[in-house]
């Protein structure tokens, strides 16, 4: 008797060691190995999990953009241009604005600015018939200001950091400036609103609102000047859709998504017109850029 309660027992002990490789649900889940159960090493630093950011869709988008300008005798200026914006799955980008003078020759004039993901910038002007090939300076230089040789391209970037940019301040003069700076920013201090969301030609945007006013008195003003800006942007597309700034100093001006393409863009947006002349230009240092006062 004792023999087979001894006998029973070790089988049951058997089978019940060899379920879990034939039946049993791991902890794991299905699709995780048991490679990441094995103790680490002590000290060892955690996994890091990397994650990869999708790059932005292409698209080609067409914009209106209209600027309505009231004089004091409440006549009004309105000027209109076409706006397109392009992307393709390469990251190059394309910026074109077409625009008719409200005086003079009415015929469109086009600009067109390209640029590539190594730091290239491809302009030109339909009106010239010329297009200009730009190289950005590396991205360790891209500090103050940098302009091309013949002086029709600058572009600003932020100052450079860290002690040596620090030595280069002027100690006596920018806390004075800084002060009246703050106090002036903080009476303008924009509002912020989040206006929600909306679908704008299927694709759906997030609403922000920026109201900022000017206190009697701030630019010689008699009365409260209150401005807004309101911007519409598609995270998806990484692109702004909709656009409205009213300034009583600037007017009213309202850029509004017209057509939008989510396919390749066709490469030859990316190319000068045949028959333009081509140069390249190279970038140097503005004099402002090299020469710090002490």
């Amino acid at each position: 008797m004792r023999a087979s309660i001894y006998l029973a027992w070790a089988a049951f002990a058997i089978i019940g060691a060899a379920l879990p490789m034939f039946g049993q649900t791991s902890a794991l889940g299905s699709g995780q190995s048991s490679e990441g159960c094995k103790d680490k090493p002590e000290g060892a630093a955690p996994t890091k999990v990397t994650q990869v950011r999708p790059q932005p869709k292409p698209y080609t988008a067409e914009f209106k953009i209209t600027k309505v300008q009231t004089l004091g005798n409440g006549a009004k200026i309105t000027t209109e241009m076409t706006e397109v914006r392009s992307r393709d799955s390469s990251q190059r980008t394309v910026y074109s604005n077409t625009s008719i003078q409200p005086y003079g020759d009415q015929t469109p004039t086009t600009k067109v600015n390209v640029d590539e993901p190594d730091g290239t910038r491809i302009s030109w002007d339909s009106r010239l018939k010329k297009a200009t090939i730009i190289q950005y300076p590396q991205r360790e230089q891209r500090h103050g200001c940098w302009k091309t040789e013949s002086g029709d391209f600058s572009i600003r970037y932020p100052q450079e950091r860290g002690p040596a940019a620090t030595a280069r301040s002027d100690s006596s003069v920018k806390p004075a400036l800084s002060a009246t700076l703050s106090a002036q920013l903080q009476r303008t201090r924009p509002v912020r609103e989040i206006l929600g969301a909306a679908t704008i030609l299927g694709v759906e945007a997030t609403g922000t609102r920026f109201t900022t006013t000017t206190p009697v008195g701030e630019i010689g003003n008699d009365q409260p000047l209150v401005s807004t800006r309101e911007s519409w942007f598609a995270g998806d597309l990484s692109l702004e859709l909709r656009y409205i700034d009213d300034d009583p100093r600037r007017g009213k001006t309202v850029k509004e998504l017209v057509k939008l393409d989510l396919s390749e863009p066709d490469p030859v947006l990316f190319q000068p017109p045949e028959g333009y002349e081509v140069v390249t230009e190279e970038m140097v240092p503005c004099k402002d850029a090299v020469s710090h006062p002490q």
